[in-house]
């Protein structure tokens, strides 16, 4: 009897072993245990002409404190990989992510995004004049394969007078008009159907980022975004932001809401402005219409915010809105978007005496923009370099910045 009792106990306990590791074993397979992280990522880390500067001993830890701060939102699920990539990154690297290039002319733009390690480009319609379909395809195809770090390619296409591909021949099924004009005829639903046909569009030429829509909130012709904006009816504004960022980028094309904090009443004059144009309403009336639009669509989950290139008087009297810490804070804590912030074309126009005697780009970084648009982007790329080196840009906001960009191309699937 003794001995019958013996193997029964020692019978169940090997039952419940196997039970146990079973369960174990389940439970690690489906995710319900984490593991811990792999310290080998599955994307390479760059090995490009511009690795020449070998990492800075004194930089600041992927996860410090103002990184980690940041990374709750849009993009929070790759945050943490995004910072260990960067990790990974030389300083010239981290100073070309931080860069969007217009491009110059795709059969050099392989070659140039590795020099200088860019984030990606904005193509232009004069990149692929006498192009088919099929050309432009395979033209962002040759960017994207050469590049080392995966690149965002970027388009604008508005509709109306503001487009990259289709007021092209070879996209002559596709003609957009512009937005205010598409809702005057046919409402919003038909604004919301000809979003969804210009991010198919995009999408099955290769891009994965338009810089648009346009949600400044104008009510007069004599604005200056009046025809490029939506409705005069604030909801209405709202509700295209909402939609571009909520259904048209689930399509796989992101969106950048444009233009922080708005152009509002800024005359169509301001356009031949040789300088900024300033607009001097009271800051609560800015706050409570011109906010709406980029607040519903930060709700939404949209990814880009561009900045605007205007000097809102009453918010920072000193600095242009891409150039202002003021309001990068009031988009980032009034607002509440946590994606990447950009700025508008920075050298279309002189803005040196909004950038409290630095470069322009380098005082859009110091700002909070993650990402600087501009044409000339080898001296971009120098200017940031040499600012990183001064100090004037600190390792922690570099890094910042460029965490959140390699999040997003990881978010959508750029970077793997």
């Amino acid at each position: 009897m003794k001995k019958f009792i013996i193997i029964s106990t020692v019978l169940i306990l090997l039952a419940v072993g196997i039970f146990g590791y079973s369960l174990y074993y389940y439970m690690s397979a489906t995710g319900m245990i984490n593991k811990p992280a792999s310290t080998t990522e599955t994307t390479a880390a760059p090995a490009t002409a511009s690795q020449t500067g070998s990492k800075n001993a004194t930089e600041a830890p992927a996860n410090d404190t103002a990184v980690a701060a940041t990374g709750a939102g849009v993009f929070s699920e790759n945050y943490e990989k995004a910072a260990r990539y960067v990790d990974t990154l030389t300083k010239e690297q981290l100073a070309g992510q931080v860069i969007l290039g217009v491009c110059a002319d795709t059969t050099t733009a392989g070659e140039e995004i590795n020099k200088y390690a860019l984030a990606g480009y904005l193509f232009e319609s004069d990149n692929f004049q006498s192009m088919s379909a099929e050309e432009v395809n395979q033209a962002l195809k040759d960017v994207q394969s050469q590049a080392v770090i995966k690149p965002i390619l970027a388009a604008r296409e508005e509709g109306g007078s503001y487009t990259t591909i289709s007021d092209l021949y070879s996209f002559s099924d596709h003609d957009f008009n512009a937005p205010r004009s598409v809702f005057a005829s046919g409402g919003l639903q038909a604004v919301e159907k000809d979003e969804l046909e210009k991010v198919e569009m995009l999408k099955a030429a290769g891009f994965n980022l338009n810089l648009a829509p346009v949600v400044d909130y104008c009510t007069d012709s004599s604005q200056l975004m009046y025809s490029r904006s939506v409705g005069d009816d604030l909801d209405t504004v709202a509700a295209y932001a909402e939609y571009a960022a909520k259904f048209a980028q689930a399509k796989g094309v992101s969106v950048a809401l444009k233009h922080f904090p708005g152009y509002g009443t800024i005359p169509a004059s301001a356009a031949y402005s040789t300088g900024a144009v300033e607009d001097d309403r009271a800051a609560d009336e800015i706050r409570n219409t011109d906010y709406v639009p980029f607040k519903k669509g930060a709700d939404a989950g949209a990814h880009f915010i561009m900045m605007s290139n205007v000097v809102v008087k009453n918010i920072d009297p000193t600095h242009t809105a891409a150039l202002s810490p003021v309001l990068h804070q009031e988009l980032r804590e009034k607002v509440g978007f946590t994606g990447v912030v950009m700025t508008d074309l920075l050298d279309d126009t002189d803005y040196s005496d909004y950038a409290d005697g630095k470069k322009p780009v380098v005082q859009a970084i110091i700002a909070g923009n993650d990402l600087v648009l501009v044409r000339d982007y080898a001296t971009a790329y120098t200017d940031i370099l040499a600012a990183v080196d001064s100090g004037e840009i600190t390792e922690a906001q570099l890094r910042e910045a460029c965490t959140r960009v390699i999040a997003y191309k990881y978010t959508v699937g750029i970077m793997s």
